[in-house]
């Protein structure tokens, strides 16, 4: 079961490259989603954390495949909309690519397209979805049951969801506020870390 950090776009940079470092050795993968930021301070972001001590085989690029592959980072996230998956795979063979989506039919479609992996949510309350239901183990299942390549699941996830993740057939589980707002990001990974490696 891989755990996978997303950044929340609510650090400063010098905060966030020293959390990501604390973290890397606990955690699968990083993706850097920091919406919030233009283009141009994304890129500037991208250099200083790929000029750091942070593994980059450990880095997902969000949305921009191009500079991924400038910096030398194989990984890249999709958002379910506006970015053809099917032109990021031919024009980058070797870029491991994910797509976020949040239906049966768009998982479909992704893996289609070539995504080598999907991310599903959100699976249980959380209050960046506030007012909006999750989605639930049910409809997790009835997708990992549906899709050959590997479902992410995001939303909500505590280190005691796991279990439940795990048997509903994610092969991994997308983290944000709960890492990226804890007050101590490296014990909250450590538990994330230790319920993954006995489900």
């Amino acid at each position: 079961m891989k755990i996978i950090a997303v950044t929340n776009g609510q650090l400063k940079e010098n905060s966030l490259i020293k959390t990501i470092e604390q973290i890397e050795h606990h955690i699968d993968f990083v993706i850097i989603r920091e919406k919030q930021k233009s283009r141009n301070e994304y890129l500037s972001f991208l250099n200083h954390l790929n000029e750091s001590a942070v593994n980059k085989e450990k880095l997902i690029v969000h949305r921009d495949a191009e500079a991924a592959c400038n910096l030398g980072i194989r990984r890249v996230h999709l958002p379910e909309h506006g970015i053809s998956l099917k032109e990021v795979k031919n024009q980058y063979k070797d870029m491991i690519t994910g797509r976020s989506v949040h239906s049966l039919e768009a998982a479909k479609k992704a893996e289609d397209q070539g995504a080598d992996y999907v991310m599903y949510g959100h699976i249980f309350e959380t209050k960046s979805k506030a007012g909006i239901d999750p989605r639930g183990l049910v409809k997790l299942e009835k997708l990992t049951s549906a899709l050959k390549i590997p479902v992410i699941a995001i939303g909500g996830i505590t280190p005691a969801k796991i279990k439940d993740l795990k048997q509903a057939g994610a092969q991994g589980a997308a983290v944000m506020s709960g890492i990226f707002e804890s007050n101590d990001p490296l014990e909250t990974v450590s538990q994330y870390k230790k319920e993954a490696t006995y489900v």
